[in-house]
């Protein structure tokens, strides 16, 4: 089968995607297959192919979210799915999904501009209080509130560019977990390491931005609630490729997003489970 692979410029940025990108064709070639990697001409050219994997950030207004409709309309089996994206890349959507589904979470509220409801929030949260935009990523978007004023200033400030927002309780960590999750399997998973002085794993500390260390941990030796709630918060949006971000919170364990299209770094993400390659490309052609 023919596996066309969308990606960006950007993609080519870190020397560890690009190796990945090449393990994906060479994986995909040892199976039988081809896998070729291309850019938006893909929109033209998606006839030709079998499956679609898409490698770049999703979103509904980018051409990411085009190819997967496209591919999904000739009858492709594509990576990420459209519905996927447009849950995921919206977290006030995607917390309603949480919700619905009972996954554990942060206390959370949506905020839709009414300033009466937020003394009854706060009280409820107390500070610090997280305040996200539906559309970040890579901790772009997502600001910690210590006290009423800064979070009123973070509030209107959002709100000019949003309908909705997110005001959720802060969880105190020295990493968040990622769980790779492909229709109802866990595939892999890391430790993403706060940078020394921030609280988020994309932050900046002295006016510099910095990123946090990525640790791999083998899928055999996570804990079994952990397991369970990552499936459960994958599955609440479909049975794509998902990234679960979790925080342990004493013996719990609180999903904090979902994100289509995870990251997959060589050295990083696969360092544990090289079979990640082979379970994705599986997806692609079965």
């Amino acid at each position: 089968m023919k596996i066309g692979c969308f990606v960006e410029t950007y993609n080519f940025k870190y020397k560890e995607e690009v190796e990945a990108l090449k393990i994906f064709e060479a994986t995909a070639e040892s199976m039988g297959h081809s896998f070729e990697v291309m850019g938006k001409d893909i929109v033209n050219k998606i006839d030709e192919f079998d499956s679609v994997f898409i490698r770049a950030i999703t979103d509904p207004l980018f051409t990411s979210y085009v190819v997967s409709r496209i591919a999904e309309e000739r009858g492709k089996r594509v990576i990420d799915d459209s519905e996927s994206i447009r849950i995921c890349s919206d977290k006030v959507a995607l917390y309603h999904r949480l919700k619905k589904n009972e996954v554990p979470i942060p206390r959370t509220f949506p905020f839709y501009g009414n300033f009466g409801d937020l003394g009854m929030i706060v009280k409820e949260i107390g500070f610090p209080i997280v305040v996200k935009a539906p559309n970040s990523r890579f901790s772009l978007y997502v600001e910690k509130a210590n006290n009423f004023q800064e979070l009123l200033a973070i509030i209107k400030r959002f709100l000019r560019r949003n309908k909705a927002i997110l005001l959720q309780e802060f969880i105190p960590s020295s990493f968040d977990w990622r769980i790779g999750v492909l229709r109802d399997e866990i595939i892999y998973a890391c430790k993403y390491l706060l940078p020394k002085g921030g609280w988020r794993i994309r932050d900046i500390v002295d006016n510099k931005v910095v990123w946090g260390e990525v640790r791999a941990v083998s899928k055999d030796n996570l804990p079994k609630k952990l397991k369970k709630v990552a499936l459960k918060a994958a599955k609440s949006v479909g049975d794509g490729l998902y990234g679960i971000d979790a925080k342990q919170y004493g013996k719990e364990f609180l999903v904090i997003e979902v994100n289509d299209n995870p990251t997959i770094m060589h050295g990083l993400e696969d360092a544990k489970d090289r079979d990640i390659y082979e379970k994705i490309i599986l997806a692609l052609v079965e």
